[in-house]
């Protein structure tokens, strides 16, 4: 192998060094130093905006459940449609920036600096129908309890008048 191709190899494999992916949040937090100060992508549903001036935290839930903020310019928190609750889906974000696992600017905390931040799908609003029999039960025992209320009073009363002066 001529030594042209061999040093070309070696430089291109030092170049992408720094450059790390990860496929999950629980990768990045239960592997944190190894990633740290690393370019790294990630993936998530919005589940929070918070605007700072020029730049926004956006919090990305990924689908097993782990959470991680995205220090990002605020042009790209202000292109979110959609954050997820219990009424809505959050848009669909994927994230390339330097990971930090306690990171200086922000008081140690985990977080991700975007440099590329793309909304991959919009989020919608999720109809959930009222449960009938879950409500009706609620109801019943709503009404159990305001009778039971009634009843006690009605006994203390009736102890009152038996016993007028406190009894030891």
């Amino acid at each position: 192998m001529n030594w042209k191709v061999c040093f070309l190899l070696v430089l291109l494999l030092m170049l992408a060094m720094p450059l790390a992916s990860a496929e999950s949040g629980r990768e990045l937090i239960e592997n944190s130093s190894g990633y740290d100060g690393k370019t790294v992508s990630f993936r998530g549903e919005v589940i929070g905006v918070m605007i700072r001036d020029d730049f926004a935290w956006v919090n990305l839930l990924d689908n097993e459940g782990y959470a991680i903020g995205i220090w990002c310019p605020a042009e790209n928190a202000k292109a979110i449609l959609f954050i997820g609750d219990y009424s809505h889906v959050g848009d669909s974000v994927q994230v390339a920036g330097t990971f930090h696992m306690a990171c200086a600017e922000h008081g140690g905390d985990l977080d991700i600096h975007a440099e590329n931040f793309i909304i991959v799908a919009t989020g919608q609003e999720v109809d959930r129908p009222t449960n009938l029999p879950i409500a009706a039960l609620g109801v019943a025992l709503m009404a159990v309890a305001i009778l039971m209320t009634f009843y006690l009073r009605r006994i203390r009363k009736e102890k009152q008048k038996i016993l007028p002066w406190p009894s030891y």
